[in-house]
């Protein structure tokens, strides 16, 4: 994310369809009493041009002691709802405003998409700052534009629409979408079956979390011992500790597209993505994710929120080709990794295709296929053998809501949870901003 700010905002004031008519009955009245010499007609245009003054002066400064500043999110997912915040700081020291409105441009970096989001502030105390939010969907990954944020308000009488602009841009770059995994995918992912090598070791004998305790065993260290279930008891316990793998893996994903349908590339995408959320939040687990489409690039991660961000932003740039570079990025790959890391390939395609297509890339993966550590996922044939999908889940949420509230709600026994939680969705605009 980056910010560009510009302190000091412009202001532009405008009437609007009610000024402009209550300005043309006031210049009627006006005239026609000046020529016909009625009073009561340079009455009435004296107060028509009096409230089209209160309302210039009210709304002029309201905007003035106003000031807006935007918190968007560090990262944000495709199609998952993510909170952007406004800090609106009155700094009158009487004077509170009233009924304003934020309206904020969200354009999409190569201009294709434009949309704005709205919200508002019933009143503004002076000397008070408010904090209004909207909620946004983005449906498409990508880097987004926010900015230019304008303070809108046509307080007290709806005759001049004054705004204040301010050019506060800032990026973000909108990670692919997360899938639904089934359970149990960590154990397929490093299963043997069908000539697959295991892509994860132990971490260490003992390393893991608290799963219980055990009645003590021949070669149990002294440190394990539970002392005051053993004083319970009577008879030494231990504790027993759950073991985690350790991943040391290579992603390949292979955004290739045939130009006819562009969703098995994205979801090749977006199942790498959801792999690497779940695996890089482990602090034992070591991968680099390798990218090929139009261009090629490789990176590696550990277990940091920087180096998810470093990779899930890659994924959200990718621009995917129908003659992606896979021997480059594979190249790129193992001058990171070398050749001890196991290697997953994450393909809209089968192994077939891409042999006949590119016979170059193959012969580098010679050294993986000999020794088994190899897995290619073709996300055309098997996605719903890793993910849940949209229907399935669609069709749980409402056996869930039908049950009533006298009824727990039960989850998908098959579904993985994704780590952290996400506020619920508010629709805005389709497609963009849904």
């Amino acid at each position: 994310m980056s910010t560009q700010r510009t302190p000091e905002p412009r202001q532009k004031h405008r009437l609007t369809r009610l000024g402009f008519h209550f300005l043309f009955v006031g210049a009627f009245a006006m005239l026609g009493g000046a020529v016909r010499g009625f009073n009561l007609l340079l009455v009435l245009a004296g107060l028509l041009v009096g409230g089209l003054l209160i309302q210039w002066r009210w709304s002029r400064r309201s905007i003035e002691l106003l000031r807006v500043q935007r918190r968007i999110p560090t990262e944000a997912f495709a199609e998952t709802p993510f909170r952007i915040r406004y800090l609106l700081r009155n700094y009158g020291w009487l004077m509170p405003a009233w009924m304003i409105r934020i309206e904020d441009k969200i354009e999409r970096d190569d201009g294709s998409q434009r949309v704005a989001a709205v919200c508002g502030a019933g009143v503004v105390a002076a000397r008070k700052t408010v904090i209004p939010h909207v909620e946004c969907t983005i449906a498409r990954r990508g880097r987004y534009r926010f900015g230019p944020v304008s303070v809108v308000t046509t307080f007290p009488f709806s005759l001049l629409t004054s705004r204040q602009i301010t050019e506060d841009e800032e990026m973000l770059d909108v990670f692919p979408k997360l899938l639904t995994l089934r359970k149990q995918w960590q154990r397929r992912l490093v299963s043997r079956a069908g000539g697959v090598s295991t892509t994860a070791r132990r971490s260490g004998s003992v390393e893991g979390d608290f799963f219980g305790l055990r009645e003590w065993q021949a070669g149990d260290s002294p440190k394990w011992i539970h002392w005051r279930t053993t004083a319970r008891l009577n008879e030494p316990a231990v504790r027993q500790f759950e073991q985690k793998r350790r991943f040391d893996a290579c992603v390949l994903v292979d955004a290739f597209d045939a130009g006819d349908d562009p969703d098995p590339a994205e979801l090749a995408i977006s199942l790498a993505a959801t792999f690497l959320v779940h695996l890089v939040s482990s602090p034992s687990n070591r991968l680099v994710l390798a990218i090929a489409g139009q261009e090629s690039e490789a990176v590696i991660g550990g277990g940091s929120v920087q180096g998810r961000r470093r990779m899930m932003r890659i994924l959200s740039g990718i621009r995917t080709s129908g003659k992606p570079k896979l021997d480059e990025a594979a190249k790129k790959a193992f001058e990171i990794a070398g050749t001890s890391k196991d290697l997953i390939v994450i393909s809209p395609r089968s192994a077939e295709e891409v042999e006949s297509a590119a016979p170059a890339f193959f012969a580098m993966l010679d050294t993986w296929r000999r020794r088994s550590s190899f897995r290619w996922i073709n996300v055309s044939a098997e996605a719903d053998q890793w993910r849940i999908p949209d229907c399935e889940e669609e069709s749980n949420t409402q056996i869930n809501r039908g049950k009533g509230s006298d009824h727990p709600q039960e989850t998908d026994p098959t579904a993985e949870p994704l780590p952290g939680s996400v506020p619920a969705p508010e629709e805005i605009e389709p497609d963009v901003v849904r």
